[in-house]
């Protein structure tokens, strides 16, 4: 894990624009790299390098940071087209780039003058409720276990929610900053999909973190007000909506473009001559694209309704917060649905372990498995909501 280059004049003299096509120019690399990402089960460091020189990191710091104040349209477009090439590395970059918020807000002294570094982040707690945070003088005295820390294996801050022990009073959440070599990582990402996100579990022991390590969490105010010049500030629950979701559609959007060249050029085995005389394969490939245009139609609405209240100021509704947790969950499986067409037509060669569409039958299954994309909870929680018979709000739908 290496401190990033420093990108700022880099970026300030380049444009959202730009950053699109250089992102779209590395999509056939990232592709390249994706066996090896999921071989070493992190993202490789000449990947991170590139993202960082190329400034995709960096451009969706605020311009008082040195960056280019990219907003959460731009971001989450961002994410689906780095899923192009690998979901795991537009997985990773996505939280990176949004966790960073988190630090420009908080603790902008740990990235001593640059607009990015590199911080994974957990909210622990939620799977294992046996952390805790002591007081002490000038901080805490933190020991415990969180797992899923996407991007971990390429950060060199881990953010943590963690659980301030009162005494006899309940414990209450609370948010820090570690440095990744102050605890130890267990290598537990051993996974079927999104091989490459490094999600692996850490471990705190007794150490001290100084009160200036502090952040704010969902569902705890922040310790200080958004950043008036950025674009980005949106709570970790939208984050993890535009992020997991983007993932979904890139992946879909990028099996289709596949499946197309292999229609037209693929000859089926047994004598059954070219695919592209099927009108089968026709049939199936119109099926493959109305469900994934409806996946991404679907996804815009979920992007724009998270990325109002950043350009407005006005806070979504509860109402309009259930839709996003519906429209969320429905995508990613809106999107398995698209891949299952087209990989029911795509042949059995599609499942050699180099080939991107299991990988990418593989990634969307995992992504579709997060907590935060459970359509049933989701349907549960949204439906009361908006029925109006919720006796109180889930934290997953006001975010």
């Amino acid at each position: 894990m290496n401190a990033p280059v420093d990108v700022r004049e880099h970026v300030t003299q380049s444009s959202m624009d730009e950053m699109f096509e250089r992102a779209w120019a590395l999509v056939p690399v990232l592709r390249a790299r994706a066996v090896e990402t999921e071989s070493i089960r992190r993202i490789p460091d000449e990947t991170m390098a590139d993202l960082d020189r190329l400034g995709l990191f960096a451009a969706f710091s605020p311009p008082s940071f040195g960056g280019l104040g990219g907003d959460m349209h731009q971001f989450g477009n961002m994410v689906r087209v780095l899923a192009h090439g690998c979901a795991s590395t537009a997985w990773v970059w996505g939280f990176l780039v949004g966790h960073n918020v988190a630090l420009l807000q908080n603790t902008p002294h740990l990235l001593a003058g640059r607009p990015f570094v590199a911080a994974g982040a957990s909210a622990g707690v939620q799977g294992n409720p046996a952390v805790t945070a002591t007081p002490v003088e000038g901080g805490w005295r933190v020991t415990g276990t969180w797992k899923f820390v996407s991007g971990i294996m390429n950060s060199d801050y881990a953010l943590l929610v963690t659980l301030q022990d009162n005494g006899a009073e309940p414990p209450t959440p609370l948010g820090l900053v570690v440095a990744v070599t102050d605890g130890d990582i267990d290598d537990v990402w051993y996974f079927s999909g999104m091989k490459g996100t490094g999600s692996n579990t850490f471990h705190l022991n007794d150490v001290f973190v100084p009160e200036s390590q502090r952040w704010g969490v969902w569902g705890v105010e922040q310790l200080h007000p958004p950043i008036p010049d950025s674009n980005m500030n949106v709570s970790i629950v939208r984050l993890f909506d535009a992020v997991l979701t983007a993932a979904t559609v890139g992946i879909v959007e990028a099996a289709l473009d596949d499946f197309k060249n292999r229609v037209l050029t693929r000859t089926i085995g047994y004598g059954q001559g070219p695919q592209r005389e099927h009108r089968e394969a026709w049939a199936r490939y119109s099926d493959a694209v109305v469900r994934t245009r409806t996946a991404r139609l679907l996804w815009d609405d979920l992007l724009n309704t998270i990325s109002e209240p950043v350009r407005t100021g006005i806070a979504n509704t509860p109402e309009q917060g259930a839709l996003v947790r519906l429209e969320a969950s429905r995508v990613a499986t809106l999107s398995r649905e698209a891949l299952n067409v087209i990989a029911d037509g795509s042949g059995s060669s599609v499942h050699h372990e180099s080939d991107p569409l299991q990988r990418g039958i593989r990634d969307i299954e995992t992504i579709k498995s997060h907590a935060t994309l459970h359509w049933d909870h989701a349907a549960v929680t949204s439906g009361s909501l908006l029925l109006g018979l919720a006796d109180q709000v889930d934290p997953l739908i006001i975010g």
